[in-house]
């Protein structure tokens, strides 16, 4: 709960559908600004409020004191986004673990949405990236941790993702709760919000491709064929790849399809390369893949070794991160 208006109608909505006493609300206060910590301390009072079980995390940014115990020195402006959400949800993943907690529910929204696809496609992330943010997504993936044999690892669903921020605002209106506006949030050094500003100008016309309709018809499109993609990889995974925990490899059948060309896995490009992150991140120990050009490159050098007429020798993917 960051004390915004998405964070806060999300509180109030879930309270009242579930009952609060079956919700815990954790605000992490990054500290980038002087107010935050007087901001998080007003988000415990309106929870109390609510009747919601309320904790406050702040990082320290100048010491090894953070769950991850690393070195932890204010990053430079461009990582800085990338890095606060590595350290919050390492922070979630620990409140889960300590708690018995199995569902974080996040307050992304549509717009949230509509940057995260126009932020992917700047990135040239390909299909997967720009499908943009699930439903919902294993927690590991977001905080790649060690859970007990006895424990399911927590999921983040994103309930409000088909929800305007107008909406939510209406919501926080008409319920008497208040919110608080991150002035950080309209800093244009961080490319998220100059993003924001764009989609909210080109929102005002319907035909525009940047208003958020249409970038979410996109994101729709996308998830269709990240879905069928998925599907694929899962077949593949479970018919051709041998996962040894003990060692920490993975052996991907090499054998043909029976007509002299690539493995079954291997023989469409999507699919291939998205089997190649799974296993890649499976023995990096990394929630997320490899970026899409590293892929691309080790698919490539797969695909020119079965196209050769005699191979020997194995394939590398070092370098690969």
């Amino acid at each position: 709960i960051s004390g915004g208006a998405d964070s806060m109608a999300l509180a109030y909505a879930v309270s009242r559908a579930v009952g609060s006493s079956k919700c815990y609300a954790l605000t992490v206060d990054h500290g980038f600004r002087p107010e935050s910590s007087r901001e998080a301390k007003d988000v415990s009072r309106l929870m109390r409020h609510l009747g919601i079980t309320h904790e406050i995390r702040r990082l320290d940014w100048d010491s090894t004191g953070s769950s991850k115990d690393r070195i932890t020195s204010l990053p430079p402006v461009q990582r800085l986004e990338e890095i606060a959400r590595e350290r919050r949800y390492a922070e979630i993943a620990d409140v889960c673990h300590k708690h018995g907690i199995g569902a974080v529910l996040t307050g992304h929204h549509a717009g949230d949405q509509a940057e995260t696809f126009l932020l992917r496609l700047l990135r040239q992330s390909g299909v997967y990236g720009m499908a943009g943010m699930a439903l919902q997504t294993p927690l590991t993936a977001a905080a790649p941790m060690e859970w007990p044999n006895t424990t399911t690892p927590a999921v983040i669903v994103r309930p409000l993702l088909q929800f305007k921020k107008d909406a939510l605002y209406d919501i926080c209106k008409t319920q008497g709760i208040r919110w608080h506006e991150d002035a950080s949030n309209k800093d244009s050094r961080f490319r998220r919000n100059q993003l924001r500003q764009v989609i909210t100008a080109r929102s005002r016309d319907p035909k525009s491709p940047f208003n958020v309709d249409s970038l979410l018809r996109m994101c729709d499109i996308m998830q269709g064929h990240r879905e069928y993609i998925n599907q694929e990889v899962g077949r593949h995974l479970a018919g051709s790849a041998k996962f040894d925990t003990s060692s920490g490899t993975v052996e991907l059948v090499a054998t043909d399809d029976g007509k002299g060309g690539l493995p079954l896995w291997a023989a469409n490009a999507a699919v291939r390369e998205r089997v190649l992150a799974e296993v890649m991140s499976w023995v990096n120990c990394k929630g997320h893949p490899p970026e899409l050009a590293h892929l691309q490159q080790f698919s490539r050098a797969l695909d020119s070794y079965y196209r050769q007429p005699s191979v020997a020798g194995p394939v590398s993917a070092a370098g690969v991160t």
